[in-house]
């Protein structure tokens, strides 16, 4: 009986199906409550409003817990999206960061074992069986070394780069369905979830984005990357250091040992950036899940470095300036700094502001995303922006569970960058002032 029911849940037509009842089934459900807001008498309560968005959580719950794959992925965007998200859709879906249903250990024994190229016990004298993670793509158990170190090791289901464009396929599909019925098109997020899972399903480089940014942040006592085993490390599979510490996605155990979130809000805001806009190469999926307190209270613990991105030199220092420039109100500076890293944006100044504004988290000043974003004009977005984005969307969101509605992480990033980049133009200014002074 399990073999059968692993076989349907692989079956290409099966997943489809599945997939398209649920969306289907919230496209339905939302509206049926649009059509009711023009009939007395039958217009949607706040609470009915509240029962769908719930209903809709639990329905995508259900499919990633069942299907697993990209499914648990689109979850985790969702879940993650605090800030903007009702709050009855997301619960459901933020168990999907830690409490994702794991397998037994003993089928992927096997897999451990070939990736390895030889027998567990010759190199780890126990491994637990017991998952302490489990997601999308793979699950981690903590081990110990025959060497005696603490370690975790996370191994990629042998299936998934098999059922990733099986799932693809019936997301873009579902897509093709929501935007006929319903006009709403989720096409960016469908691109963004294949391009996600494409990076994170590649464990070699996962276990160098690690060692890098771990690297680069040697020194620092308020961070701490665990250390890669790279000599037991493949594709399909990571060996790491284990480093004690409880997720974010816990904030009333965090609170109940006494871990102050505003504090920790503003630390990850500097780590992040450090990491974009100095470094040049950053840690990409900031979900609750994947940020650990330690048990000091104070030093974060960074994990999951499968979406790590690096950028084009000097495309850090433009896109600090644009920030800064924009929400300060120097607009002419924001557009002429957002072109010369590859923005193409000809419309309303005014409108790029809210864009700006919308993009820190600051959404009430922002009357219409949409409507800026038409009349800003803007032509063409630099791809290394796209993945910028998508961590101050998570940011966003980890924010506002944080400290809910004071954005706590986005205000912490202008501290941080605004003396950098009012360095940089006061330096620039007084070397085209020495300039002129020796042309004269």
């Amino acid at each position: 009986m399990p073999g059968s029911v692993m076989t349907l849940k692989h079956n290409r037509a099966y997943r489809f199906v599945r997939a398209g009842v649920t969306v289907l089934a919230a496209v339905v459900r939302y509206l049926t409550l649009k059509v009711r807001r023009h009939l007395p008498g039958l217009r949607p309560t706040e609470r009915s409003w509240d029962r769908a968005h719930a209903k809709t959580g639990r329905a995508i719950h259900r499919l990633a817990t069942g299907m697993g794959g990209a499914f648990v992925k689109l979850g985790q965007v969702l879940g993650a999206r605090a800030d903007v998200m009702p709050p009855s859709l997301i619960e459901p879906l933020r168990g999907l960061h830690d409490r994702v249903p794991p397998r037994p250990f003993a089928t992927l024994r096997g897999h451990v074992e070939r990736e390895l190229g030889r027998p567990l016990d010759e190199v780890f004298a126990h491994v637990d069986e017991q998952p302490i993670a489990a997601a999308s793509l793979a699950q981690v158990h903590r081990a110990r070394l025959k060497s005696g170190e603490d370690v975790v090791i996370k191994v990629q289901y042998p299936e998934a780069r098999k059922l990733f464009p099986i799932d693809m396929g019936s997301l873009r599909r579902a897509v093709r369905a929501v935007r006929w019925l319903a006009g709403i098109d989720l096409r960016p997020l469908a691109n963004e979830l294949a391009a996600q899972v494409c990076l994170e399903l590649e464990f070699d480089r996962e276990a160098r984005s690690a060692s890098r940014v771990r690297a680069s942040f040697e020194g620092r006592r308020d961070v701490r990357i665990p250390r890669v085993y790279a000599e037991l490390s493949t594709d399909k599979l990571m060996v790491s250091e284990f480093v004690e510490g409880k997720a974010l996605t816990g904030i009333p155990a965090l609170e109940a040992d006494g871990v102050e979130l505003r504090t920790i809000a503003v630390t990850i805001a500097d780590l992040y950036a450090t990491m974009i806009f100095e470094h040049g190469f950053f840690h990409g999926d900031p979900h609750p899940g994947n940020i650990l307190v330690a048990p000091d209270r104070t030093t974060i613990i960074l994990l999951d470095f499968g979406l790590a991105k690096e950028l084009p030199p000097g495309f850090g220092d433009g896109a600090a300036t644009m920030i800064v420039k924009g929400m300060s109100g120097d607009l002419p500076g924001a557009i002429a700094a957002a072109r010369s890293i590859g923005f193409e944006t000809d419309g309303d100044p005014e409108a790029f502001r809210d864009l700006l504004r919308a993009f820190m988290g600051d959404n009430d000043r922002v009357r219409n995303a949409l409507d800026a974003l038409k009349s800003a004009s803007l032509k063409g977005i630099p791809s290394d922006f796209a993945i910028i984005g998508r961590a101050f969307i998570l940011l966003n969101g980890l924010s506002h569970r944080l400290a809910p509605g004071e954005r706590l992480i986005s205000s912490a990033v202008m501290r941080h960058l605004a003396p950098r980049v009012m360095g940089r133009v006061q330096a620039q200014a007084q070397a085209q002032a020495q300039a002129r002074a020796q042309a004269s």
